[in-house]
């Protein structure tokens, strides 16, 4: 799952992960558990934010790295190649679900999201700039990819079919 912070990719992957009857591994639940645990780990909580999210992003590397199959839940920058290398040493075929949406609606999500009754602390920034998101804006391409508008409600049972023949389909040939 790909997306901009605000896109909907949690909401669409718990109950995609489910259909598929697949583990999910998800990098805020990480972050989010990395601070309950050890609270900010810098006196600047931005950068804190910054290292527990890190530290997150090697535990989903690895977790998912333990599992046969899995959907991975996080922010991914399309043009890292860092991000990328970890991707293909999980799969030489990943399949995508990219959630896309307008920049501005994914930060005003964000932005309320952060405003809501029990927004987790380890989020600390109440907004993000477009220029941000801009770096999650489109998917890895590093395999099939079904980009999925998350606006409106998304057919959950139609996306797990498409993951499923993406899946049982043979290679590009080359």
């Amino acid at each position: 799952m790909s997306g901009m912070p605000g896109a909907g990719k949690t909401t669409l992957a718990v109950p995609l992960a489910a259909a598929l009857g697949l583990p999910l591994v998800r990098k805020d639940a990480i972050k989010e558990t990395l601070f309950d645990a050890l609270g900010h780990v810098d006196v600047d909580e931005a950068a804190s934010s910054r290292k527990l999210g890190a530290a997150a992003m090697d535990v989903l590397w690895r977790l998912a790295g333990d599992c046969p199959a899995v959907v991975i839940e996080a922010n991914f920058r399309s043009r890292s190649p860092y991000e990328r290398r970890r991707l293909r040493e999980l799969s030489r075929r990943p399949v995508e679900v990219h959630c896309r949406l307008p920049a501005e609606l994914a930060a005003e999500r964000y932005a309320r999201r952060h405003a809501e009754p029990g927004h987790h602390p380890v989020h600390v920034l109440p907004s993000l700039p477009l220029a941000r998101l801009a770096e999650y804006q489109e998917p890895m391409g590093l395999g099939p990819v079904l980009e999925v508008d998350t606006t409106a409600p998304v057919d959950v049972p139609a996306v797990a079919d498409w993951v499923r023949r993406a899946l049982a389909a043979p290679p590009p040939a080359g």
